[in-house]
């Protein structure tokens, strides 16, 4: 299972390349790493809240899922009905240019990370 969530997350890095062209790869690559769990030590992160890690992030996106390849006209109700079916959806976050249109992708935010293994699992099934 660990290696089709390295297969799944090299997928996305590629496609997030083509999407932003290459811009701002290494932000979400670093992103896309923690989601995921992965990647050695934590790094401290500077934040005006307090001192909050890399490791409370990644704890704190273990029930968030990235979607890609979205129509620019998908909404987020559309895309909380979708994925409501495998567990309570809390936030929807699509990710916008600054006039407004969507990038095509998204993050959704579960309840709980029981969902997120549901998801994989019915991708991997797809």
């Amino acid at each position: 299972q660990q290696q089709m969530m390295q297969q799944q997350m090299m997928q996305q890095q590629q496609m997030m390349s083509m999407m932003m062209g290459g811009s701002d790869m290494k932000k979400m690559n670093d992103m896309m790493t923690q989601m995921m769990g992965g990647g050695g030590e934590p790094k401290e992160k500077k934040s005006s809240k307090g001192d909050k890690t890399a490791k409370r992030k990644s704890k704190d996106n273990a029930n968030v899922v990235f979607v890609g390849g979205l129509r620019k006209t998908t909404e987020e109700d559309r895309v909380t009905a979708h994925f409501a079916k495998f567990g309570q959806v809390e936030q929807v976050d699509i990710k916008r240019l600054p006039d407004g249109t969507s990038r095509g992708f998204a993050f959704v935010k579960f309840a709980d990370t029981e969902a997120v293994d549901k998801v994989i699992e019915a991708h991997a099934k797809h």
